[in-house]
């Protein structure tokens, strides 16, 4: 086993997606973004929303979504969120942790994201996917409201960590192992080689 990746049950303390039969390796690089944006959100808000998409391209289209859109889509969303709360009392503060992959090596790439805000200004996890649906539709000049999905793993609204609340640690625990599918090294072997596949918003550490 690579030293990049980590068949265990537990990473850093946190419980993480790799199988029933830890079968399904996981990178370390992902999950030190995934828990590092987890613990530099929770120190800075005391409610923190999670929520997962899943994005594709247009199945029958020429062309398919790429790093580079996918860095000007989270920028553009980021924007508008700002733009859209800059009269409340909360920063919606929003990051991303997100991964390519491909399903076959003849395949377009999809995407995996996982999206943390200040749940003290947005409480709904569908106004971030209806955000990311409106940037990928004016990405991909298309009317298609199919592409970018809710994940299921997001509950009603999407994982809350509420930091004054008796179970934060298990909603921790909870939001980590929901983001950790994000880190499986399944689907990422057919991406092109030197391609980013798991990249991160910068968070400023202590």
């Amino acid at each position: 086993m690579s030293r990049d990746m980590t068949t265990e049950k537990t990473y850093r303390g946190y419980p993480i997606n790799n199988g029933n039969d830890n079968d399904l390796p996981c990178y370390t690089k992902t999950l030190d973004q995934i828990i590092d944006t987890v613990e530099y959100m929770g120190s800075k808000h005391s409610r923190v929303l999670s929520v997962r998409l899943d994005i594709h391209s247009e199945r029958y289209s020429d062309y398919a979504l790429s790093s580079e859109d996918m860095t000007r889509i989270i920028e553009n969303v980021k924007r508008q969120t700002d733009s859209r709360f800059k009269n409340g009392k909360n920063d919606p503060d929003l990051h991303v942790v997100w991964v390519s992959e491909k399903t076959t090596s003849d395949d377009n790439p999809h995407y995996h994201l996982n999206i943390f805000v200040n749940g003290n200004a947005i409480q709904n996890g569908y106004l971030i996917k209806e955000a990311f649906n409106r940037a990928v539709k004016k990405k991909l000049d298309t009317d298609n409201d199919g592409l970018v999905n809710f994940s299921s793993s997001n509950g009603k609204m999407g994982k809350f960590i509420e930091r004054n609340s008796p179970d934060v640690d298990a909603q921790m625990d909870d939001v980590v192992y929901t983001a950790s599918y994000l880190a499986k090294t399944r689907s990422k072997e057919h991406n092109p080689k030197g391609s980013r596949v798991p990249s991160s918003t910068r968070i400023r550490k202590k």
